[in-house]
């Protein structure tokens, strides 16, 4: 069971992950839908390798577990958010987000993603947010989208991914061009 929240969201608490949250982390990193648009998971989770984590874990790069608040569900977590790597000197981070298949359609990502951001450029004061990915991956480029992002660019055949080359999109979002949680959020029913 995650511990203390750190990010309070409407229907969510972004919390950091524990021991105890290793079995969800496993299993949600090698759910075949989730690994294959996420190069940083070719080679599979395993229960030591994110005990390492979790004890190497330092430094100010949130990495976030999505825990629901309310129904069926409450205080179980559906996915993950982070900024990372973090680069202080540069105002800059990297976005990062997976959620569990049970969890799609629901509107969390979203949700979870909009204080992510927010607690960066307000709390971290961040200048710059990058988003990379698959260009395959629908969903991520509708949800950078819908954040805000901006797309930069396209690196061609930049991944090998089930025997082929593939091409990656490149994202970005300025502090000055972001409008807060509100402005995403509103009109989204979860």
């Amino acid at each position: 069971m995650p511990g203390l929240t750190f990010i309070d969201c409407d229907h969510l608490a972004l919390k950091p992950a524990e021991k105890e949250d290793i079995d969800f982390l496993r299993e949600g990193v090698n759910h075949p839908e989730v690994r294959r648009y996420i190069s940083a998971f070719r080679t599979p989770y395993n229960e030591a390798r994110y005990r390492n984590d979790l004890r190497s874990r330092g430094g100010d790069d949130p990495s976030l577990l999505a825990v629901l608040k309310e129904g069926e569900f409450a205080g179980e977590p559906v996915g993950t958010v982070s900024l990372s790597p973090l680069i202080e000197r540069d105002g800059y981070a990297n976005f990062g987000v997976w959620f569990h298949p049970k969890a799609w359609g629901e509107g969390y990502a979203i949700e979870a993603s909009a204080y992510l951001i927010e607690y960066g450029f307000g709390r971290l004061r961040l200048h710059r947010v990058s988003a990379t990915l698959m260009t395959l991956n629908e969903a991520s480029k509708t949800l950078c989208e819908r954040l805000g992002f901006v797309h930069e660019g396209t690196a061609r055949q930049a991944q090998f991914v089930d025997g082929e080359y593939v091409d990656v999109e490149r994202y970005g979002l300025l502090v000055d061009e972001w409008e807060g949680p509100k402005a995403v959020l509103d009109g989204l029913a979860v």
